[in-house]
């Protein structure tokens, strides 16, 4: 390999030419002063003890004195790799930290539906990945009750417990007749929020499951966002488990 080749690697590392053609220079030549260094490399002797000194800042040379005089050495290359191998790890380190802290590499994906059959259209998506199914805020709503109840949501039930898909419902309002013929089915369970939590008036229903949340808006038309990212759906879970765990069960 050229010396011309070797400037290239160390650069892409972050080493200056003027650094690595001192570095260089050392290596062949043994221990030197700024001197003999600046002779031999026709750099000015003031530009060489700047980079030595450079040099030495990250350890790939030695400052000695013999005679009186200062005397440089270069270490070995193994130093350049350690350093590396330093910095790669502290990236990986901020990297996992990143995934953990902040949202995933994973950007959220985030768009609208609209219209009814779009909700039941997300309904039976839901039975793709076997996932556990999570629906929070349905209130005294015709709407949702219409949603509930139709011939295409008692096929949703059928197929989904077929596959064995657990649903939990947190429901704000609903007649208890209502809640209890849904907690009679088989993988799922209905809770009543605390009073605390519930609504009179509210016009937004919120699945989750595997990664996705879908915020259903009761209004003319009906909107139903839908956000598509890991880290924002485990949030909703977690919520829905400390309400979950507050909530009654209706029997």
């Amino acid at each position: 390999m050229t010396d011309e080749l070797i400037m290239k690697a160390f650069e892409s590392v972050g080493i200056p030419k003027m650094q690595t053609k001192v570095y260089l220079d050392l290596l062949k030549n043994k221990e030197s002063s700024a001197t003999q260094v600046s002779k031999r490399t026709r750099m000015h002797r003031a530009n060489v003890y700047d980079t030595l000194n450079k040099l030495k800042e990250r350890n790939l040379v030695y400052l000695s004195t013999k005679e009186g005089k200062q005397i440089f050495v270069a270490l070995p290359t193994d130093m350049i790799l350690n350093e590396e191998k330093d910095k790669l790890e502290k990236l990986k380190s901020a990297m996992d930290y990143i995934k953990t802290t902040y949202v995933s590499g994973q950007t959220p994906k985030v768009y609208t539906l609209e219209g009814l059959n779009a909700v039941k259209s997300i309904l039976f998506s839901l039975l793709d990945k076997k996932s556990d199914v999570w629906i929070y805020g349905l209130a005294e709503n015709e709407n949702i009750i219409n949603v509930l109840n139709d011939r295409l949501m008692h096929s949703f039930h059928i197929e989904r417990i077929k596959k064995h898909i657990e649903l939990k419902l947190l429901f704000y309002k609903l007649p208890i007749e209502e809640i209890k013929t849904l907690s009679s089915l088989k993988f799922t369970e209905a809770k009543l929020l605390p009073k605390t939590q519930q609504s009179k008036t509210s016009q937004i229903t919120q699945i989750v499951y595997d990664g996705f949340v879908y915020i259903t808006l009761w209004i003319n038309p009906i909107y139903t966002i839908v956000i598509e990212n890991d880290v924002i759906a485990k949030e909703y879970l977690d919520l829905y488990r400390i309400l979950w765990d507050y909530s009654k069960k209706v029997v």
